[in-house]
């Protein structure tokens, strides 16, 4: 078949055109606009043992609607530098000009100082990525397993009436607002008497555990002199200590004066603390024509592969072509 040389000219020029498309040549560079604004960490207590950290990331976007956006968090162990967790999550896509943010969570051992690792990516391409420090968690221990214990009423009822004493049973509710169980409880219960302050009575109660977000109603049956007023005390021990109280009082006497202003109600309530830390994204390497690339298929940069190979074998076939012309001209 005999072609003439301006259609033997069109063919070369398409086997280049297309040899160069092959090897990425003219494939137009992608690049993204989006960015870490900021990183919040919070830290709370699940048990004595472990801490679950909250990486809230913040991403803005100041360009098109963004690809499939993803958040990955690391926490490294600084004595060790091993790794203790990882989690990723998807915040899907991200609208011009807007930010939003993810959080991902990562359990860690509570007796440790960390390096938290956090890194964006576009689908699939890391976009950037930044470090920051957390220490000291083994001081939200200090607050007891987190529990939010509280007395809702005592109630007072006489079981009995003797030629000298009364029989009282001393009814406690209890509640745990907490979201966490409360380690094992004691209750002591005193019938203090209203005129002369003396202790007529007292007794304990071993609570045991309140399951988070349930009530508990615990009974004690105390002797007491009759006809005498009472003041009912409550207190509520966790790990040795008095985490709330409370009073009330009980008239009994025959000359009783009738209600005072006797309630009295205190509580302790156990909180955990937030851990903010400054956290630093590094600034991009210099990149050709001042544009960030993604690292994933699209708008990378071209590198040593079936492409390239294929635009040396275009290019190859083009010296042939022209060489067999330019025989046959001679």
């Amino acid at each position: 078949m005999n072609l003439t040389p301006a259609v033997k000219t069109m063919l070369v020029t398409a086997l280049i055109f297309a040899s160069v498309l092959a090897g990425g040549c003219l494939r137009e560079y992608e690049t993204t606009s989006l960015a870490i604004n900021e990183v919040d960490i919070s830290a709370e207590v699940i048990d004595d043992d472990t801490a679950r950290l909250n990486i809230i990331t913040y991403v803005s976007n100041n360009g098109k609607t963004s690809g499939e956006v993803e958040i990955q968090a690391k926490a490294y162990n600084l004595g060790t530098n091993l790794l203790m967790a990882d989690e990723k999550i998807s915040m899907g896509n991200i609208g011009k000009d807007r930010t939003q943010n993810g959080t991902v969570e990562l359990k860690v051992p509570i007796t440790g100082n960390y390096r938290i690792e956090v890194t964006l990516y576009e689908d699939g391409g890391q976009i950037t990525s930044g470090t920051a420090t957390i220490s000291g968690l083994e001081s939200l221990l200090t607050s007891p397993k987190h529990s939010y214990i509280n007395i809702r009423d005592v109630d007072v009822a006489m079981l009995s009436r003797g030629d000298t004493t009364t029989i009282l049973k001393v009814t406690t509710f209890l509640d745990n607002y907490g979201r966490s169980d409360s380690s094992p409880l004691t209750s002591l219960v005193k019938l203090r008497d209203a005129k002369t302050n003396l202790i007529g009575q007292s007794g304990n109660i071993n609570v045991g555990v309140v399951k988070a977000d349930t009530t508990v109603v615990k009974n004690i049956e105390l002797e007491v002199p009759k006809d005498r007023d009472y003041r009912v005390e409550v207190m509520i021990f966790e790990n040795d200590r008095i985490i709330t109280e409370y009073g009330v009082s009980l008239f009994m006497a025959p000359d009783s004066q009738g209600d005072e202003d006797v309630v009295t109600k205190t509580r302790s309530v156990s909180t955990t603390e937030t851990i903010t830390t400054e956290f630093v994204v590094p600034e991009p390497a210099p990149t050709p024509y001042g544009d960030v690339y993604r690292t994933g298929d699209y708008g990378a940069p071209m590198a040593d592969g079936p492409g390239i190979f294929v635009a040396i074998v275009g290019l190859m076939a083009v010296a042939v072509i022209l060489g067999r012309r330019k025989n046959k001209v001679r």
